[in-house]
């Protein structure tokens, strides 16, 4: 099953955003999983999600991080099997 890896972010091309997107590109890569990446830039995700910490990271609809890159083991935790 395709993992989902959402960023709300509200610039797709702030550095830390594209920082942590290159890093969760990588580790999915180097771990042959699966997965879509998509950029949120929406305000009303923002709101739906209850954050204003940004970027914030989500993997499969779960909260893992706010504005800091995510642990390997909290990325792990969250994975579809």
């Amino acid at each position: 099953m395709i993992n989902k890896v959402e960023i709300l972010s509200p610039v797709p091309g702030c550095r830390r955003t594209q920082k942590i997107i290159r890093f969760l590109k990588e580790f999915f890569k180097e771990n042959n999983i699966e997965a879509e990446f998509m950029i949120i830039s929406d305000i009303s995700e923002f709101i739906k999600y209850r954050t204003w910490l940004l970027p914030t990271i989500l993997i499969n609809d779960k909260i893992i991080a706010r504005g800091y890159r995510p642990s390997i083991n909290k990325i792990l935790e969250n994975l579809n099997d």
